[in-house]
């Protein structure tokens, strides 16, 4: 009987805990790995567990909490911003929470509701731009308002990306302005909103501080502890403290490019790349340590292949990385020594993500083209999904749940 009562607990508790894996950009840790199997590499719109159009726009990717799925959109006038939530069971709408917005100038390939939202037990928090100001807001699960914040006089000139996330119980949010020429990132209390501390991350006097950053911040594990990293062209890398802001470990990387894409990490190592246009232009991979300065293993040019906007990604030993004009990178994570390099065509946007033994990576035409990991290239498979997409999918339920600019797409495995 105590073992049937034991059992009665573990099991529930396992599922839940696997369901909830996907709560942020790019999954836990923003590593870009969840968990997945029987995954087909062909597919006709019979695999699909179900497809639902999407009344707005945007590029965020779904984050899920147990069978929640949530999602930010946008009017494309930008008259208003969205949340909505959706059974992840039949992709139909739990509620949508919507409130006004204003225009501002954006980039042709950016949209109002590009950052992702993240989520915990009680709540979904997001962050865009409205007109001259940046905006956070924390709904319950029910879709009712928790807190709301903003920041006047704070939007960057490309319009925003960076999306918030959750590191040690505290909401991190990374924004920029222009007109003050400010970097700034905010650690949030997610029950009331109030700041619990901020730092500023711009020398004023600095070539580089009118050039704003969109990279989402990731979280790693060093000595036993959380530590949120962060990287632009600013002031380079910071390790921080998440409960406090304090600067734990620092990196000056004196970069001249536009920092996009977030940062791949595993084994204990950091990549992310700058760039401009379509293509990555530099590039550092770093060992951070505790309470001292990173070991630099290696820094990168153009000529070695590097994304801009899509994220790379760490698996065993292995750095991955998709050019945004379709070009497939694979190095030794640990020299920065080139593998191979493939063409795989299209244009990318969406982030590098894997599961089941799978990268998987959308083109801006809407292909989802998997690829398998390893020292050799392989493609496995390239399917139609929409018109186009520039969102990085979400893994959870055993299953691929794809944003495409019209859809929102839930693709099981088995």
């Amino acid at each position: 009987m105590r073992l049937i009562i034991l059992l009665a607990v573990i099991f529930p508790l396992s599922s839940l805990s696997d369901a909830q894996e996907w709560t942020r950009f790019r999954g836990p840790d923003g590593s870009g790995i969840g968990k997945l199997t029987g995954f087909k590499t062909e597919l006709s719109e019979a695999d699909y567990a179900w497809s639902v159009k999407l009344d707005g726009i945007g590029h965020s990717s779904p984050v899920l909490w147990g069978k929640k799925i949530f999602l930010t959109l946008a009017a494309e006038d930008g008259s208003d911003r969205r949340v909505q939530c959706f059974d992840a069971t039949n992709g139909s709408t739990l509620w949508t929470w919507t409130v006004p917005g204003e225009t501002l100038h954006i980039h042709k390939f950016n949209t109002f509701a590009s950052a992702s939202p993240t989520v915990d037990a009680d709540r979904v928090y997001v962050a865009w731009a409205s007109g001259t100001k940046t905006e956070a807001v924390a709904l319950g699960h029910d879709g009712k308002l928790q807190w709301r914040r903003e920041w006047p006089d704070f939007t960057a000139d490309h319009g925003f990306g960076a999306s918030p996330i959750l590191a040690d119980g505290v909401l991190i949010l990374h924004t920029d302005s222009v007109a003050k020429k400010m970097s700034q990132v905010f650690g949030l209390d997610p029950a009331t909103g109030k700041t619990l501390w901020e730092l500023d991350r711009v020398d004023k006097e600095s070539p580089a501080a009118h050039i704003t950053a969109y990279s989402t911040p990731v979280t790693m594990q060093m000595e036993g502890k959380p530590v949120v990293v962060l990287s632009q062209t600013n002031d380079g890398w910071k390790g921080l403290d998440p409960k406090t802001g304090k600067v734990l470990w620092a990196f000056n990387g004196e970069y001249k490019f536009r920092s996009v894409g977030s940062m791949a990490s595993g084994g204990g190592l950091l990549f992310a790349c700058y760039g401009s246009g379509s293509q990555g232009k530099e590039a550092t991979a770093l060992r951070p340590k505790a309470n001292s300065a990173p070991e630099i293993l290696y820094s990168l040019g153009k000529a070695d292949g590097l994304s801009y906007v899509p994220t790379p990604l760490y698996y065993e030993g292995k750095l991955y990385m998709m050019i945004d004009s379709g070009i497939f990178t694979c190095l030794d994570a640990t020299t920065g020594k080139e593998i191979y390099r493939e063409r795989v065509g299209g244009n990318f946007f969406a982030s590098l993500i894997l599961a089941d033994g799978k990268i998987f990576s959308m083109s801006r035409e809407g292909e989802l083209v998997v690829l398998k990991p390893g020292d050799k290239f392989e493609l496995l498979g390239r399917n139609k999904l929409g018109d186009g997409d520039s969102a990085t999918p979400a893994v959870a339920n055993n299953s691929l749940y794809v944003r495409t600019d019209t859809n929102l797409i839930c693709i099981p495995g088995s």
